[in-house]
């Protein structure tokens, strides 16, 4: 064979490879979507009261103050509407018993608290706040200003005093009387 036909059939045969070999070209899908969201919970925290015990001595009859005050901090991240306000509960779980020697109970009613430094003294005998405290055994210690704008995250150093006061009663028996006045912040 001469070259020239072989020249002819090599090319004829590059020619056919190159048009049938399949072509390249770039495909896609349908465009899908997913949608993200993120959701942060509102937080209300209390911080340890400082001090965390005190005693003091009765005296029936009398009206006696635990000698410091009780500090500690409130802080909120809550979502803004101008109706929510944090709140500081103070509570006796059994206000009849808020203070126990044995048999003989000293009732939340003789306990008093002041958030202004003792120039008013509210008894510990309001009902649960937002389902925080007992019936007849809490006392709103702090309330915030209406999460509205930037006060929506916040703090509050909150003081106040507690004193027994046994001028209508209960006469109380010789002994150590003790018992628990339970915190906690709600945000509502």
């Amino acid at each position: 064979m001469s070259l020239s036909i072989r020249a002819l059939a090599l090319t004829s045969c590059c020619a056919v490879s190159l048009v049938a070999a399949p072509a390249s070209a770039q495909v896609s899908s349908s465009l899908q979507q997913v949608a993200l969201g993120a959701i942060k919970g509102q937080t209300v925290t209390l911080g340890a009261p400082s001090p965390t015990s005190q005693g003091l001595n009765l005296v029936d009859g009398a009206i006696t103050e635990w000698a410091s005050p009780f500090t500690l901090t409130v802080a909120w991240d809550v979502t803004n509407s101008p109706t929510t306000t944090v709140k500081l509960v103070g509570y006796f779980p059994t206000p009849s018993q808020a203070l126990t020697f044995g048999t003989s109970y000293i009732p939340s009613s003789s306990i008093e608290a002041s958030v202004d430094n003792g120039l008013t003294w509210t008894p510990v005998t309001s009902n649960a706040v937002g389902g925080i405290g007992s019936a007849g055994g809490s006392v709103v210690l702090y309330t915030s200003a209406p999460t509205d704008g930037a006060n929506k995250t916040g703090s509050a150093a909150v003081t106040f005093k507690v004193r027994l006061n046994l001028t209508a009663g209960p006469a109380t028996l010789a002994g150590i009387y003790a018992g628990t006045f339970y915190l906690m912040a709600i945000a509502n």
